[in-house]
């Protein structure tokens, strides 16, 4: 999940589907208001926790189908389900667990009743220790990359997505195969970084790639027929 906007979008869309009707809280403790048949039953809270309206009688499995909406929704988002700590880790406070350390910067995890496993990093303060710059993350691996970024273990420069390496991947192909002025070191320097790649996404060693032929030598014929116009 790459953040609680993706999940707001589903699990609002899904309660809809299911007879609800969302509206915007005018509470600042509330970010939406839940409504079945007009009557207003439940508020999603700003601290993601559905609470039931208290001032009116709501069926228990009315409640259990909104909860189970919302867990449906962030499973489908992606939320990170595998406990990332033991017992062993050391616990900071309200269940946050750290994970890593270094150069004064934290990586921590905390149990979400509804997102399962959120995590964060964050820089220590230099004059008291306090933590400052927090940024929360519900995928792991993106939790892991920003950590490993911001205390310094990597260079961001060197970092690509997943989807930025396929597009880099696609267009090195399209590079080898199409004619153009390319040098013998250029071929060889592409082959090399094609191979890097795939090493990271071996799915991408089987993937056709479809080239568009006539785009892509439109421009050699543009170049050819300029050439027997000269020499004519």
């Amino acid at each position: 999940m790459k953040s609680k906007t993706e999940f707001y979008k589903k699990f609002f869309e899904a309660v809809t589907k299911q007879g609800f009707e969302v509206k915007r809280s005018t509470s600042a403790d509330y970010l939406a208001d839940l409504y079945y048949k007009d009557q207003l039953v439940a508020f999603y809270t700003r601290m993601d926790t559905i609470e039931k309206n208290p001032f009116v009688t709501v069926p228990d499995r009315l409640m259990s189908a909104i909860h189970d909406l919302a867990r449906q929704s962030a499973l489908q988002a992606g939320i990170c389900v595998e406990k990332p700590y033991t017992d062993k880790d050391p616990k900071i406070a309200n269940g946050v667990y750290k994970l890593s350390e270094y150069n004064d910067v934290i990586l921590a995890c905390k149990h979400h009743p509804m997102f399962e496993y959120v995590f964060s990093t964050y820089r220590l303060s230099p004059e008291n220790g306090t933590p400052v710059q927090r940024q929360y993350f519900y995928n792991k691996e993106e939790a892991l990359e920003n950590f490993a970024v911001r205390s310094g273990l990597i260079d961001e420069k060197k970092l690509f997505s997943e989807e930025e390496l396929v597009l880099i991947h696609s267009e090195l192909i399209k590079f080898m195969i199409t004619p153009n002025d390319k040098t013998v070191e250029q071929f060889e320097r592409a082959g090399i970084i094609i191979e890097r790649i795939e090493e990271l996404l071996p799915a991408l060693k089987d993937r056709e790639i479809h080239l568009e032929f006539e785009l892509e030598f439109q421009h050699e014929d543009e170049l050819l027929a300029e050439e027997m116009e000269i020499g004519d």
